[in-house]
């Protein structure tokens, strides 16, 4: 992923990932994907914030569907999807990370990764809990979801975030093996035990897409919260400052 400086989910983005991701799946030479990060220190800082402040319904509704669609295509991917998490991983980041089939995360202190919606005063929808659920279990994911918690590496392996902590030097090398010893089962037999495992959690969505995206309009178009939205990107400005 290279969208400077933080990797954050633009609808642009957004839109070139999904390209991407179709391309990988209609060559049948391919197999599997790793992702991973060209920005220093961040994976992917999630949701792009100037895509929700200050825009108008419509635009707000065709960027939620873009989210719901990069969920979607990538939790039911026929592609193995291996996540190389090579740096912080909050919010969007991290359900970007839940969609793969396997994660591995660098050794430093420093790449905290979980949803953390409720610190921004934004409720996490029900898909992204779902698939935080099905990752750690209903009790960590409540604890999780209701404090917007972002669990550093060895927090976030013994809860079940990631499945693997290793030195950032071997992150990438580690996600290979990985995708090698997820290659070597027959790929007919692995698909469809994916989506026997991913397909009832994704039909959720799927009927209740529209509603889904209503919801998100009618909550960001709230004068309160265009205002903490507001007042976060100029905080954020500051800092860059």
């Amino acid at each position: 992923m290279r969208n400077p400086p933080v990797n954050s989910l633009s609808l642009e983005f957004l839109t070139e990932l999904l390209i991407s991701l179709e391309k990988l799946e209609n060559d049948k030479t391919f197999h599997g994907i790793i992702i991973t990060s060209d920005c220093p220190g961040i994976f992917s800082a999630g949701l792009d914030l100037t895509e929700m402040c200050g825009r108008d319904p419509e635009h707000y509704a065709e960027y939620w569907k873009a989210v719901q669609e990069m969920w979607l295509r990538f939790y039911l991917s026929n592609l193995v999807v291996i996540a190389a998490i090579n740096g912080v991983s909050p919010a969007g980041g991290c359900l970007l990370s839940l969609t793969c089939d396997y994660r591995v995360l660098a050794n430093n202190p420093k790449y905290a990764i979980g949803l953390n919606e409720t610190l921004l005063g934004i409720v996490a929808p029900f898909w992204f809990k779902d698939t935080l659920v099905n990752t750690i279990g209903h009790r960590s994911a409540e604890r999780a979801l209701q404090l917007g918690l972002l669990f550093p590496p060895a927090e976030a392996l013994r809860v079940g975030v990631v499945d693997q902590v290793v030195p950032e030097d071997q992150v990438q090398s580690t996600a290979r093996l990985v995708m090698a010893q997820w290659l070597d089962i027959p790929d007919h037999a692995r698909q469809l035990t994916k989506t026997l495992m991913r397909k009832p959690t994704a039909d959720r969505l799927l009927t209740e897409r529209d509603a889904d995206i209503q919801n998100f309009v009618r909550f960001i178009c709230k004068d309160s919260i265009q205002k903490s939205l507001h007042a976060y990107l100029e905080k954020l400005k500051q800092k860059k400052g």
